[in-house]
C-alpha cells in the first residue's frame, strides 16, 4: 500500500512540475515578446497570426468541459455564450445534462 501511495505521489508530482513547466515558459515567452522586441517585429503576422488553430481530441474536451460543469467552474464563465453554447453542441453534450451537474 505504501509502495503504491509513494508511485502515485511521484506521478502527481511530474503532472505538477509538467503543469509549472509549461506556465513558466508561458510567462518567459510573454515577457519576451513585450519587452524584448521592437514594434515592427510584433506587428509581423508570419511570427504572430491572427488565428491560432489547436487541435483537441473529442473525448478530452468532453471529459474536461464535464469536469468543468461538475466543479461549477463552467456556469462562472459568463463571456462567450455562443460559443459554448457551441462547443456543447459540437461534443454532443445536451443542455439537460448541465442542469444534472449544478
Amino acid at each position: 500500500m505504501n509502495l503504491f501511495i509513494g508511485l502515485l505521489n511521484n506521478a502527481i508530482e511530474k503532472d505538477h512540475d509538467r503543469i509549472s513547466y509549461l506556465m513558466l515558459k508561458a510567462e518567459i515567452i510573454a515577457e519576451i515578446e513585450l519587452f524584448y522586441m521592437l514594434p515592427y517585429q510584433r506587428r509581423k503576422n508570419d511570427w504572430f497570426p491572427e488565428v491560432m488553430y489547436y487541435h483537441a481530441s473529442l473525448d478530452d474536451t468532453q471529459k474536461e468541459v464535464k469536469k468543468m460543469m461538475k466543479r461549477t467552474e463552467w456556469n462562472q464563465i459568463n463571456t462567450f455564450l455562443n460559443l459554448k453554447k457551441d462547443l456543447l453542441k459540437k461534443i454532443n453534450i445536451q443542455l439537460d445534462q448541465i442542469m444534472e451537474y449544478k
